[in-house]
């Protein structure tokens, strides 16, 4: 019986094992399919957020920055995710890569073409599991770079109607004061803070033309109002002409450093004068927004008629070099990065001082440069056009016969003036390609090129350059109405055609003399190419996406998204001046909220 009792209580005590066991099993596997449970609800909702972000991305490009929510799963079994995303909001810009620095020659103008960085945000948000205990979650922050990208893409301002607003008010004190106005007079809007109150206000600069020797400043906002008319009859270099001719150089607006104080100041040229071409207007001007005083005036070797380019360096929002050419074919630059204080109310003779830093060989200088950072060189490349004419207004004629030339050359910041008979020529017929001018690797007297333009062909516009793309419009005159148009599209870097044909296409065989807004562009528009909306491009203008694609650094990422800038035509109607592709890259992204 003992024996059989020990049997027994043995078995009990196995089975007691063999249950506990089972439930520790039972437990685990139970713990397990929690934790696997959870795990597999973290992973959901990371991929949830994961695809919020690419959400926020797509909708920021396709202009939708308002907040959205999606409820993912909810009609299946189990819980359902929630996923909110945040619009795609600019946080920073600064310089793109190949992008031109003073687009409509001014700094940071309506459109202007950069890189920027934006902010996008996506929470997804499952059921709440159990009572009292927060709802599972997982939020994910990104910095997306894109660019070229507008820097004032969620403006909705009518960059358009203003200047036509600002025409109008330079036009009638024009006729109320001297009875005249030149209806293609240079006009130049800015829009800039308030140093004092921090408001935003917006103002004109413009010329009389070829109509008279004046310029109007006008406030259009917050108040409309003339702030100023300037003249200069002063005749300081003695040569029996007054120094301001008649005003067809484009003002540019900039801030500059004075001292301890920064200001707004219209910076232009002299002008022409068709009966003293030599004489009149071989000046460079720098007057106050707010007083029209004169800070700064500079002659240099002949009239300026271009309208000057500025470059900022540092990314401070101010100018930090200035190019102006002159109708003898001189491009000066100006260094105003120092702080000067004025003296008598100018900038001191010795500050400030223009250097030549190019020869065309006599060739004149209509149009500003553009100006593009090039960070693998350390300085800015120029692309200039020059030829023509000295007489800006002239409709044809002898003079007009020279071919006109297109320079690409880099500024390294010291050395004396470089002339056009030292860059390398490209030959128009040559089927080469890819030799890259722009390559750090390249000695400085092999960097840069020439191109000569056809017989009489001359450039009518300022050159147009983004994401390694230049374009820019020439005519071939045929008699006082005008002549042939041709626009160029060209590797910035080795000058070769963009596209898989020529360096330039016919645009018109009988086009009217063209307006100095020529190849300005005045819209700026951001599509996708699957979407309906979008223009259907020519061959030749996806040859040209490709082109720069491939030009663009490795990180990028390209879904589609492209940049169409549209202006002014050669007669009158809005002409697509170039699509560009945009680029994206991921620079950062963090996780919280576990």
């Amino acid at each position: 019986m003992k024996s059989q009792g020990s049997s027994t209580l043995l078995v009990t005590l196995v089975l007691l094992l063999l249950s506990g066991a089972s439930l520790a099993l039972l437990i685990a596997t139970r713990t397990q399919m929690l934790i696997a449970s959870g795990q597999k609800l973290q992973v959901r909702l990371l991929a949830a957020a994961e695809g919020g972000l690419e959400l926020a991305v797509a909708r920021g490009i396709a202009g939708a920055g308002d907040p959205y929510a999606r409820t993912l799963g909810a009609g299946g079994p189990g819980a359902g995710i929630t996923v909110e995303v945040a619009g795609l909001a600019p946080a920073a810009h600064g310089a793109c890569h190949l992008c031109m620095a003073n687009l409509d020659g001014t700094l940071g103008p309506p459109g202007g073409l950069r890189r920027v960085s934006h902010v996008a945000a996506a929470v997804a948000t499952a059921a709440r599991r159990r009572p009292g205990l927060p709802a599972p979650r997982r939020k994910l922050t990104a910095v997306v770079d894109l660019m070229p990208w507008p820097v004032d893409a969620g403006d909705e301002r009518d960059v358009a109607g203003t200047r036509a607003a600002a025409r109008d008010l330079v036009r009638n004190a024009a006729l109320g004061e001297i009875g005249a106005y030149d209806e293609e007079a240079p006009l130049t809007v800015g829009r800039f803070a308030d140093p004092e109150t921090g408001g935003a206000r917006t103002v004109a600069v413009g010329g009389l033309g070829r109509s008279g020797r004046l310029l109007y400043a006008l406030e259009l906002s917050p108040e409309a109002g003339l702030l100023w008319s300037f003249a200069d009859g002063a005749d300081e270099d003695a040569n029996g002409a007054e120094d301001l001719g008649y005003t067809v150089s484009k003002p540019a607006i900039l801030r500059l450093r004075f001292g301890d104080h920064i200001r707004q100041v219209a910076v232009f040229g002299g002008g022409f004068d068709a009966e003293q071409p030599g004489e009149a207007g071989q000046w460079l001007y720098f007057v106050g927004i707010d007083g029209g005083q004169v800070l700064y005036k500079r002659s240099l070797d002949a009239p300026v008629t271009a309208a000057p380019a500025a470059v900022d360096t540092v990314g401070d929002g101010l100018a930090d070099r200035i190019y102006v050419g002159t109708t003898a074919g001189s491009l000066y630059r100006v260094d105003v990065s120092p702080a000067v204080e004025p003296e008598g109310g100018r900038v001191p003779p010795g500050a400030w001082r223009p250097r030549r830093l190019f020869d065309t060989g006599g060739l004149p200088i209509h149009h500003p440069p553009a100006v593009v950072p090039v960070p693998a060189l350390g300085a800015p490349a120029l692309a200039l056009g020059a030829g023509g004419g000295a007489d800006p207004g002239a409709r044809g004629g002898a003079e007009e016969a020279a071919a006109g030339r297109f320079f690409l050359l880099v500024d390294g910041g010291a050395g004396g003036a470089r002339s056009a008979d030292e860059l390398p020529v490209l030959d128009p017929e040559s089927p080469r390609r890819g030799d890259d001018r722009l390559d750090p690797t390249r000695a400085p007297g092999e960097q840069g090129w020439s191109l000569t333009l056809g017989a009489g062909e001359r450039p009518a516009s300022a050159p147009l350059a983004a994401g390694g793309l230049l374009t820019f419009f020439t005519l071939q005159p045929g008699g006082p109405g005008g002549g042939t148009v041709r626009r160029y599209a060209l590797q910035l870097g080795s000058g070769d055609a963009a596209g898989r044909g020529a360096r330039s296409q016919l645009v018109s065989r009988h086009a009217a003399w063209p307006s100095p807004a020529l190849g300005a562009p005045t819209r700026i528009e951001v599509d996708h190419a699957d979407s309906l909306a979008a223009p259907l491009l020519e061959p030749d203008e996806l040859a040209i996406l490709e082109t720069i694609r491939g030009q663009m650094p490795a990180r990028c990422r390209f879904h589609g998204s492209r940049i169409r800038l549209t202006g002014p035509g050669p007669n009158g109607p809005p002409i697509r001046l170039a699509v560009l592709p945009v680029c994206r890259i991921d620079v950062d992204w963090a996780e919280g909220g576990l």
